[in-house]
């Protein structure tokens, strides 16, 4: 392939290698962008040849210009589009995960009942370590844990996994 013989067509070209050339390599260029440029490049560049070949150089390398950039980037778009969701759906996933591991933690009360309901230490807090917790561990719950028989050993595995430390 060769260059474009108009100065023109000459500087349209260089000019879409120089946007190109400065724009892929950057990190926050989305893929519209990134399709337009390159688009811009090949369309240029195809549209340079084909006017050539039909005697007008720099009209076809403007209409190949044009007509790749649009295309480019309605493709970079696409793919723009394609990733948003993808993103939505990796997000929807991570909080429904986070919700159902939170649903199914162990809370104050379910300490309090099986304490109450005689299961041991051992077994009360291997649960806690299990499911983990959402615990209040203030101060004045703490009291209330001990007055109703909960013993330090438990309380230490609920701070150990206590989501909201």
């Amino acid at each position: 392939m060769s260059l474009p013989k108009t100065t023109a067509a000459r500087r349209i070209v260089a000019g879409t290698l120089l946007m190109v050339v400065t724009c892929t390599g950057c990190s926050n260029v989305n893929n519209t962008q990134k399709g337009a440029g390159l688009g811009a490049v090949g369309g240029t560049a195809l549209g340079a040849v084909v006017g050539h070949q039909l005697g007008a150089t720099g009209a076809g390398a403007v209409v190949g210009g044009l007509a790749g950039t649009a295309f480019g980037a309605l493709a970079g778009n696409a793919q723009d589009e394609a990733d948003r969701r993808d993103q939505l759906a990796r997000q929807v996933a991570y909080e429904r995960s986070a919700r159902e591991r939170r649903s199914s933690m162990m809370t104050n009360r379910d300490v309090l009942h099986m304490i109450s309901s005689g299961c041991s230490d051992k077994l009360v807090c291997e649960t806690i370590r299990d499911r983990g917790g959402q615990f209040d561990l203030s101060p004045e719950s703490v009291v209330q844990l001990h007055q109703y028989g909960v013993s330090d050993a438990v309380i230490a595995s609920m701070r150990k996994n206590n989501a909201y430390r």
